[in-house]
Parts: structure tokens; sequence; C-alpha cells
């Protein structure tokens, strides 16, 4: 499947908690084999974390950025990094309410904060067992 990664840096949000109902998730639907979780608390932590399955070839399944409220300048970059970089992978950015999104910007996924268990669960499932790939996905949430 592909490794996980939550990243917080200056979180003001559940995150720990989303990254709980994931694992739970993918142990109900038996999609832990080869997955790892990493929670990232800033973006240097981050980088590199997820520089190293990169190397031998391992884009991510997953990666949730959290943006902090008002949202940082330097998530933003990285969160455009992150898109331009590995496109195979999905990045969900978990956004403000008031936070000005891109009018049109291809393979991207946002959830406005606070996030439920019932709104997380359905991306999970459109990621996972609907989609597989941001580049097939034909709707988003």
């Amino acid at each position: 499947m592909g490794h996980i990664f939550f990243i917080a840096p200056n979180s003001d949000s559940n995150l720990d908690e989303i990254a709980e109902w994931t694992l739970y998730w993918l142990l109900e639907h038996n999609l832990v084999p080869d997955t790892a979780i990493y929670n990232c608390h800033n973006l240097r932590q981050a980088l590199v974390a997820i520089e190293a399955p990169l190397a031998i070839g391992e884009p991510p399944a997953l990666i949730v950025l959290d943006h902090a409220t008002p949202p940082q300048e330097e998530t933003l970059q990285f969160a455009t990094k992150l898109h331009n970089c590995i496109p195979e992978s999905w990045i969900v950015e978990i956004t403000p309410r008031d936070m000005p999104l891109p009018h049109v910007q291809e393979h991207s996924f946002w959830i406005q904060k606070p996030v439920s268990e019932a709104d997380w669960k359905a991306v999970l499932e459109h990621v996972f067992l609907k989609a597989g790939s941001p580049q097939w996905s034909a709707t988003t949430l």
C-alpha cells in the first residue's frame, strides 16, 4: 500500500485523532500490511521522512497536511512543492474554513476544519477504495 504521513506544523486541529481514525479504518479494511504511519510535527521532519521512501522508489500512499489558522506561507509553499514533486501520491490538505483556495488545481484535495470522523472515513474510502490514485480520481468529496 505505501506510507502515510501526517504533517502538522503549528497544528490547531485534531490531527492525532485523525491518524488514529486512519489506523483503525485500515485495520478494519485489512489494508495495513507494509504500511508505516508517520506523525511529523514540523516541515523539516516531514521532508526528511518523505525523502526516505522516495529514495527507494516508494512514493507515499497518503500525505495529510494540516494548515494552521491562519495559514503559514512556509506550509503553503511546502504543499505546492509536494503536489509538484509527487503527483502520484494523495495529498489531503486540512484547511481553516476561511482559507482561500485556488480556483482550479488538478489532483488537489482539501477538507475543512473541524474534521469529523464520518467525513474522514469518506475521504479514506475515496482515496484507498474508489480512486486508488489522484490521477484516476473522477470525483472529490
